[in-house]
């Protein structure tokens, strides 16, 4: 199942950068079929970084400072929620400006 997240995930960056976003509902409705298999997918693109993240890895480009932002995603966040405890099934990974 994660690595079919991961290719959706893709597809919908892909589609984002060509500005095409006829295909929005398609992907929130595949989002909520996660959600319903107790997947929660997290894009952190555009938060702020910092050193202490644990579900992320990232490849800094430049200087680590308090403005340092998460600009690109190559893989999402993935947590899997069982029995009502929340698990990390996957860190993302990210580039830091």
């Amino acid at each position: 199942m994660i690595e079919i997240i991961n290719q959706i995930f893709a597809l919908e960056s892909k589609l984002i950068k060509t500005g095409s976003n006829d295909y929005t509902r398609n992907f929130d409705r595949i989002a909520s079929e996660f959600e319903n298999l107790n997947y929660h997918v997290i894009n952190p693109i555009g938060k702020p970084y910092r050193n202490e993240m644990t579900d992320v890895e990232a490849s800094i480009s430049g200087d680590l400072n308090k403005n340092s932002k998460i600009t690109k995603v190559l893989k999402p966040i993935i947590y899997q929620i069982d029995d009502n405890e929340t698990k990390l099934v996957q860190k993302g990974i990210v580039i830091v400006e």
